[in-house]
């Protein structure tokens, strides 16, 4: 008797999961649809605006099909709003580029710059804030190398371009990049050893800052209680002749994630109507905006955003190689040098900031050793300290 009740519990038990189970499925269960997202900064950001028979005069197959991969009605009229930012990220430098730009009408273009004071305001304010409060964890790294190229020239101490230049610059590649081998720990002002992580084949990385932690010394400029400082007046901005298309502007994009949306049942939701029916709908769930600065290279510009350091400890880096090639002096200038910044573009809050310092080195070097015979001379060459900075936030539980 105590059996069969077992095995009457355990049949009431089995049907009662299998109808929990399928009542899952039913036409009565509430479809969770995806929320679309949106900025929380509107910053004006600019887009430009192609149709399907413009671009496809000028962009390869593949590159059109991919452009226009949700859309099953490839119509000439069909419009598609692509950022300066995806413009140059996917198609800059590809010989078609300048045609793309020429699409772009003069309306769109002034456009394009008007929102600059509104961007900078914003990188400003957020990464001061940063600095200014330590919200956020900060975790960075710098490297630091050299153009090797048709950049980098040799001279006599009289200033005359010396023959063989191939030599000369085979020999300093080598050695250069010996004495630069651990400059890193140098640019970074360490001084706890214990902070700083090294892992073979890879960047030497600074653990992270703990939150509310002072980063007076840690964001550019370093030593300084505000970070970036910079004015429209400091930025560099260059004009395309052919387009009129300012190249170097302070400019945003906000790159969308997209997911499907979904309908009543479920299934993934098309249009029903109108040119679109029957393609898929799209909501965006993630929102991500990208901000580039150039700044001017003028000193005065650049240390309002930058360190500029001192010599001493890059001449003790280049002792490595000193039986090889010695260092006697050196003076920097500077080319338009570069920050980059991400945000999370519904909190705004910033994901990552890379400074890149561009320089011309004018350097009287001795080479000794087995490259004695060369003597002193005098070498330029451009080079580059990226400083990246990755941002941590806390979460809050929903």
């Amino acid at each position: 008797m105590k059996k069969n009740f077992m095995r009457a519990i355990s049949l009431v038990m089995v049907l009662v999961i299998m109808v929990a189970s399928f009542a899952g499925c039913g036409e009565g269960t509430e479809v969770k649809r995806p929320e679309a997202v949106s900025v929380k900064t509107d910053l004006k950001d600019v887009y430009f605006t192609f149709t399907y028979g413009e671009l496809k005069d000028i962009l390869p197959g593949d590159k059109l099909a991919t452009l226009f991969e949700n859309t099953n009605k490839k119509l000439d009229s069909r419009e598609i709003e692509i950022s300066y930012y995806e413009l140059v990220s996917k198609y800059g430098g590809q010989e078609y580029f300048p045609e793309l730009l020429n699409l772009i009408s003069d309306e769109e273009k002034n456009a394009f710059v008007a929102n600059q004071q509104d961007v900078l305001d914003y990188f400003n304010e957020k990464l001061n804030e940063i600095k200014t409060t330590g919200v956020a964890r900060v975790s960075y790294y710098e490297d630091f190398w050299i153009n090797h190229g048709d950049g980098v020239v040799f001279k006599d101490l009289e200033g005359n371009e010396l023959d063989g230049q191939d030599k000369f610059k085979a020999a300093f590649r080598l050695y250069s990049d010996m004495g630069l081998k651990d400059i890193g720990k140098y640019l970074m002002n360490i001084s706890n050893e214990e902070k700083y992580q090294v892992k073979e084949g890879d960047k030497d990385k600074l653990v992270a800052t703990d939150f509310k932690e002072d980063l007076t010394n840690i964001i550019y400029p370093i030593g300084q209680k505000n970070a970036s400082t910079l004015t429209l007046d400091d930025l560099y901005t260059d004009i395309d002749k052919e387009t009129g298309i300012v190249t170097q502007p302070v400019y945003t994009s906000v790159v969308p994630t997209f997911v499907y949306d979904l309908d009543d049942k479920g299934n993934n939701a098309k249009y029903t109507e109108g040119e679109l029916e029957g393609e898929y709908i799209f909501v965006p769930s993630e929102l991500y905006r990208t901000i580039n600065i150039a700044v001017k290279p003028e000193l005065a510009s650049v240390e309002k955003a930058f360190t500029i350091r001192e010599k001493d400890g890059i001449f003790k880096e280049f002792e490595k190689a000193s039986n090889y090639l010695i260092v006697n002096s050196f003076d920097i200038a500077f080319t338009p040098c570069k920050i980059s910044a991400a945000f999370n573009a519904v909190n705004d809050q910033m994901t990552y900031a890379t400074f890149e310092k561009n320089m011309i080195i004018t350097a009287n070097v001795t080479f000794k050793g087995a490259l004695a015979e060369y003597g002193t001379v005098i070498v330029e060459f451009p080079c580059t300290s990226s400083l990246t900075y990755n941002f941590g936030w806390e979460t809050t539980a929903e």
